[in-house]
């Protein structure tokens, strides 16, 4: 993860306007709970997804061509105004790449997320998670069959699965202990190219038989 060192006459808006982010996922990202800052602070900025995923019930969202603040909020099962007070939006206006901090509460939305990987496609991630490719471009918003690695799709969610959040000392063999389930399956499911999990990571773990 990248950081940044506050120097003089800096703010979290002009920062997070210069790493083409916003405000509340420098401060989720950082766990700040005020604006201030001072100087020669440490930030941490986002550079992929899974490094991205602050450690609480959030999700960052990277806009795509097409998206407006409405559409997103109804994706994700938040009003509209939750998702403007979150990110702190002074518009309702868009930038292609910005990211938004999604709200990610207990029981509010039915669906999974999953992060492209390298070697993914629309018709491997349906044929994972028996779904379809239609299914998950109309979920997704998306107009073509291209995907961006790092870039967060919505699954329709079966009772096959169940999301977990790593921990501090987890360990894939340590989650697939509790779950009863094996390292393969999370692996497979996740389409992980090494053993290593990160605090804050979103896994997919399969329901044990």
């Amino acid at each position: 993860m990248n950081t940044y060192i506050v120097k003089e006459n800096d703010n979290l808006y002009d920062i997070a306007k210069q790493f083409n982010t916003s405000v509340s996922v420098l401060k989720a990202l950082n766990n700040l709970e005020s604006n201030i800052l001072q100087i020669g602070q440490e930030l941490k900025l986002p550079t992929s997804i899974v490094e991205e995923t602050p450690p609480s019930d959030y999700l960052i969202y990277t806009v795509k061509p097409g998206d407006n603040l409405y559409n997103i909020a109804k994706t994700y099962g938040i009003t509209l105004e939750e998702l403007i007070n979150f990110n702190e939006q002074g518009t309702t206006l868009l930038k292609i790449g910005e990211q938004l901090l999604i709200p990610v509460k207990a029981n509010d939305t039915n669906n999974l997320t999953y992060v492209v990987k390298p070697g993914d496609t629309l018709y491997n991630i349906a044929k994972r998670y028996n779904t379809t490719v239609d299914t998950l471009k109309d979920l997704n918003n998306l107009d073509s069959n291209l995907l961006k690695i790092g870039e967060t799709l919505i699954i329709p969610e079966t009772s096959n699965y169940q999301t977990y959040v790593v921990k501090d000392n987890d360990t894939l063999e340590s989650i697939a202990d509790y779950f009863n389930v094996t390292t393969e399956d999370i692996e497979r499911v996740n389409n992980m190219l090494t053993d290593d999990v990160l605090i804050g990571q979103i896994l997919l773990i399969p329901k044990s038989k």
